[in-house]
C-alpha cells in the first residue's frame, strides 16, 4: 500500500540551507532546487490537498529559515515538470527581474493549478506556457 511521502520530504527540505546569492540568479535557482516524483501507486492515492499542504509547509519552512537569519525576501516558485513527471520548486532573490526559465511562463494564482498537473498522468508534451505558482517568503 502506498504511503504519503510528503511528511518525510518536508523534514529534508526544512533541514536544508537556502542559497542566497542576489547577484546570480542561476546559483540561487540551482542551489535551491528540489524535485519530487511519485510512482503510479502514490499518484493514485495522494490527494491534491496533501500536495498543497506540503508546498505551503515548505514555503513556511523556507520563510522561517530566512527570517531566522535576517535574510530575504525571496521568491518561492513551484511548477510541474511534465516531461519528468516531477513537482519542482526553488527560490530566487526578489532583486531578479524574472524567473529563470527559458520558456514562456504563466503565473497562476492558486497552487492547485500546478498540483493538478503533477497528479495527472505524465503528459508527453509539456503545456505552453509553463504554469508556475509564485509566493513571496518570508
Amino acid at each position: 500500500m502506498a504511503t504519503n511521502p510528503f511528511p518525510g520530504w518536508l523534514g529534508e527540505v526544512a533541514a536544508d540551507a537556502v542559497v542566497v546569492e542576489p547577484s546570480d540568479v542561476v546559483v540561487e535557482a540551482r542551489g535551491n532546487l528540489w524535485t519530487f516524483g511519485l510512482d503510479d501507486e502514490q499518484r493514485a492515492t495522494v490527494a491534491p490537498a496533501d500536495v498543497e499542504e506540503f508546498v505551503r509547509a515548505v514555503v513556511a519552512a523556507r520563510g522561517q529559515w530566512l527570517a531566522k537569519r535576517g535574510l530575504g525576501p525571496m521568491r518561492f516558485y513551484c511548477w510541474h515538470d511534465a516531461q519528468a513527471g516531477q513537482l519542482r520548486f526553488s527560490l530566487i532573490s526578489t532583486s531578479h527581474a524574472a524567473l529563470p526559465f527559458e520558456c514562456p511562463v504563466e503565473p497562476v494564482a492558486a497552487i492547485r493549478a500546478v498540483v493538478q498537473g503533477f497528479l495527472s498522468p505524465v503528459v508527453p508534451i509539456p503545456p505552453a506556457p509553463l504554469r508556475v505558482w509564485v509566493n513571496l517568503v518570508p
